[in-house]
Protein backbone atom coordinates (compact mmCIF):
# COMPACT_ATOMS: atom_id res chain seq x y z
CA UNK A 1 0.00 0.00 0.00
CA UNK A 2 2.87 2.33 -0.89
CA UNK A 3 4.16 4.29 2.09
CA UNK A 4 0.64 4.74 3.50
CA UNK A 5 -0.39 2.00 5.93
CA UNK A 6 -3.85 0.58 6.51
CA UNK A 7 -3.58 1.68 10.16
CA UNK A 8 -2.75 5.22 9.06
CA UNK A 9 -5.92 5.28 6.94
CA UNK A 10 -8.03 3.81 9.76
CA UNK A 11 -6.67 6.45 12.17
CA UNK A 12 -7.44 9.23 9.69
CA UNK A 13 -11.02 8.04 9.18
CA UNK A 14 -11.56 7.83 12.95
CA UNK A 15 -10.10 11.33 13.41
CA UNK A 16 -12.41 12.76 10.75
CA UNK A 17 -15.53 11.46 12.44
CA UNK A 18 -14.25 12.53 15.85
CA UNK A 19 -13.80 16.04 14.46
CA UNK A 20 -17.44 16.01 13.35
CA UNK A 21 -18.68 14.55 16.65
CA UNK A 22 -16.85 17.15 18.74
CA UNK A 23 -17.51 20.08 16.39
CA UNK A 24 -13.82 20.95 16.31
CA UNK A 25 -12.96 24.47 15.20
CA UNK A 26 -12.97 24.60 11.42
CA UNK A 27 -9.29 25.59 11.39
CA UNK A 28 -8.54 22.11 12.76
CA UNK A 29 -10.74 20.44 10.13
CA UNK A 30 -9.47 22.23 7.01
CA UNK A 31 -6.08 20.42 7.05
CA UNK A 32 -7.95 17.11 6.60
CA UNK A 33 -9.34 18.35 3.28
CA UNK A 34 -7.61 18.88 -0.06
CA UNK A 35 -6.97 22.58 -0.57
CA UNK A 36 -7.26 22.12 -4.36
CA UNK A 37 -9.73 20.00 -6.31
CA UNK A 38 -11.95 19.14 -3.34
CA UNK A 39 -15.23 17.42 -4.26
CA UNK A 40 -17.71 16.56 -1.51
CA UNK A 41 -21.29 15.41 -2.09
CA UNK A 42 -23.92 15.58 0.65
CA UNK A 43 -27.71 15.24 0.44
CA UNK A 44 -27.99 18.98 1.05
CA UNK A 45 -25.46 20.07 -1.58
CA UNK A 46 -22.00 19.86 -3.05
CA UNK A 47 -18.78 21.30 -1.68
CA UNK A 48 -15.92 22.35 -3.96
CA UNK A 49 -13.60 24.36 -1.70
CA UNK A 50 -12.96 25.56 1.85
CA UNK A 51 -15.51 28.38 1.53
CA UNK A 52 -18.39 26.04 0.60
CA UNK A 53 -17.23 23.55 3.24
CA UNK A 54 -17.41 26.33 5.85
CA UNK A 55 -21.03 27.08 4.91
CA UNK A 56 -21.93 23.39 5.31
CA UNK A 57 -19.88 22.89 8.50
CA UNK A 58 -21.26 26.02 10.19
CA UNK A 59 -24.80 24.88 9.39
CA UNK A 60 -24.50 21.26 10.58
CA UNK A 61 -22.54 22.10 13.72
CA UNK A 62 -25.28 24.54 14.68
CA UNK A 63 -28.13 22.09 14.02
CA UNK A 64 -26.91 18.71 15.28
CA UNK A 65 -25.70 17.87 18.79
CA UNK A 66 -24.93 14.75 20.83
CA UNK A 67 -23.41 13.28 17.68
CA UNK A 68 -21.75 9.89 17.53
CA UNK A 69 -20.21 8.27 14.48
CA UNK A 70 -19.36 4.56 14.59
CA UNK A 71 -17.05 3.25 11.87
CA UNK A 72 -18.25 -0.25 11.08
CA UNK A 73 -16.13 -0.99 8.03
CA UNK A 74 -13.47 0.59 5.83
CA UNK A 75 -12.58 -1.16 2.58
CA UNK A 76 -9.38 0.25 1.13
CA UNK A 77 -8.60 0.08 -2.59
CA UNK A 78 -5.24 1.48 -3.75
CA UNK A 79 -5.45 3.47 -6.98
CA UNK A 80 -2.09 4.89 -7.99
CA UNK A 81 -1.18 7.64 -5.52
CA UNK A 82 -4.68 7.66 -4.04
CA UNK A 83 -6.88 5.28 -2.07
CA UNK A 84 -10.58 4.73 -2.51
CA UNK A 85 -12.29 4.08 0.81
CA UNK A 86 -15.71 2.44 1.00
CA UNK A 87 -16.93 3.25 4.48
CA UNK A 88 -19.94 1.97 6.39
CA UNK A 89 -20.57 4.39 9.24
CA UNK A 90 -23.30 4.51 11.84
CA UNK A 91 -24.44 7.97 12.90
CA UNK A 92 -26.61 9.12 15.74
CA UNK A 93 -27.45 12.75 16.42
CA UNK A 94 -30.08 14.98 17.93
CA UNK A 95 -31.44 18.22 16.57
CA UNK A 96 -34.01 20.76 17.61
CA UNK A 97 -36.05 23.13 15.51
CA UNK A 98 -37.75 26.01 17.36
CA UNK A 99 -40.45 26.13 18.64
CA UNK A 100 -40.80 22.32 18.83
CA UNK A 101 -41.30 21.09 22.40
CA UNK A 102 -38.71 18.31 21.95
CA UNK A 103 -35.62 17.55 19.97
CA UNK A 104 -35.45 14.73 17.42
CA UNK A 105 -32.98 11.84 17.35
CA UNK A 106 -31.70 10.15 14.22
CA UNK A 107 -29.90 6.80 14.08
CA UNK A 108 -28.78 5.41 10.76
CA UNK A 109 -26.09 3.72 8.72
CA UNK A 110 -24.52 5.52 5.77
CA UNK A 111 -22.37 4.07 3.02
CA UNK A 112 -19.77 6.59 1.94
CA UNK A 113 -16.97 6.61 -0.61
CA UNK A 114 -13.91 8.75 -0.12
CA UNK A 115 -10.75 9.26 -2.12
CA UNK A 116 -7.76 10.13 0.06
CA UNK A 117 -4.18 10.92 -0.83
CA UNK A 118 -0.92 11.73 0.84
CA UNK A 119 -0.64 15.18 2.42
CA UNK A 120 1.71 17.18 4.58
CA UNK A 121 -1.14 19.35 5.96
CA UNK A 122 -1.78 17.26 9.08
CA UNK A 123 -0.26 14.68 11.42
CA UNK A 124 -2.10 11.82 9.68
CA UNK A 125 -0.33 12.39 6.37
CA UNK A 126 -3.60 12.15 4.41
CA UNK A 127 -6.27 14.44 3.00
CA UNK A 128 -9.75 13.93 1.60
CA UNK A 129 -9.88 14.72 -2.11
CA UNK A 130 -13.36 13.32 -2.76
CA UNK A 131 -16.20 12.45 -0.38
CA UNK A 132 -19.58 11.02 -1.34
CA UNK A 133 -21.84 10.80 1.71
CA UNK A 134 -24.67 9.00 -0.07
CA UNK A 135 -23.36 6.07 -2.11
CA UNK A 136 -26.49 4.17 -1.04
CA UNK A 137 -29.72 5.40 0.56
CA UNK A 138 -29.44 5.91 4.31
CA UNK A 139 -30.55 2.93 6.40
CA UNK A 140 -32.55 4.40 9.27
CA UNK A 141 -33.02 2.55 12.54
CA UNK A 142 -36.66 1.83 13.38
CA UNK A 143 -38.32 4.29 15.72
CA UNK A 144 -35.91 7.16 15.07
CA UNK A 145 -36.51 10.40 13.18
CA UNK A 146 -35.51 10.81 9.55
CA UNK A 147 -33.71 13.75 8.06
Amino acid sequence: MSNISEQQIQNFVAAWYQALDFHLPIEQVYPMLASNGLVMTFPDGDIKDYASFKVWYDRVTNIFFDENHFVNEVKITPNGNEFTLDILVGWQASWWVAPAPKSKRVSMDATQRWVVRSSQQNAFGLEIASYNATVEPFKYSPGFARL
